[in-house]
């Protein structure tokens, strides 16, 4: 069954390895790394956590969304791996329902303390700086404005996690956009 499920959190949360996981359970699925989009900007890139990168992010969440609903049309079983904070939400499911499959959101949201050592440890290119790591993960934490569930992934493996991603949405607690 084509559906979407988009995995957030900060960076170090885990959501390329859970997103890793999760294709490995379907016959047919797509792994869509935001980060990949980003990386394609070769000139005029702006840091994604910075105030003015506001028009960049949303164009890529657009651009994600857009090659979600290519591949859900085609049937596969889409994993979005993305920083998505509750302003670009509205920007993926406005452009997911074209899709007309189930959207789901799941957050992963392991300890500060957790996401800190994985996200420093995090290949150069891809790390973000302490300051703005903690205020993204404090971001999370202190947002009641998401929908979907949130996943406390600390002391899982990107399998556990997976597990309890596919369980909260077979459970219909991170549907966020029925299908059609």
């Amino acid at each position: 069954m084509s559906q979407v499920v988009i995995v957030s959190g900060p960076p170090g949360s885990g959501k390329s390895s859970v997103c890793e996981s999760l294709c490995g359970r379907y016959d047919r699925t797509v792994h869509l790394e935001t980060d990949q989009l980003y990386g394609a900007i070769r000139m005029g890139f702006i840091k994604p956590w910075l105030a003015a990168s506001d028009r960049q992010n949303r164009m890529v969440t657009r651009a994600a969304a857009r090659a979600a609903v290519a591949y859900a049309q085609e049937l596969y079983a889409v994993f979005i791996d993305a920083v998505v904070g509750p302003h670009l939400l509205p920007v993926y499911l406005e452009e997911l329902a074209e899709a007309a499959v189930p959207v789901h959101f799941a957050l992963l949201l392991p300890s500060l303390e957790v996401t800190l050592r994985r996200g420093l440890e995090r290949e150069p290119t891809l790390r973000v700086p302490e300051p703005q790591l903690r205020a993204l993960w404090e971001g999370f934490r202190g947002n009641g404005a998401f929908a979907g569930c949130t996943i406390d992934n600390s002391a899982m493996t990107p399998d556990q996690a997976a597990d309890a991603v596919m369980s909260a949405c077979g459970r219909g607690e991170c549907l966020v956009l029925p299908a059609g």
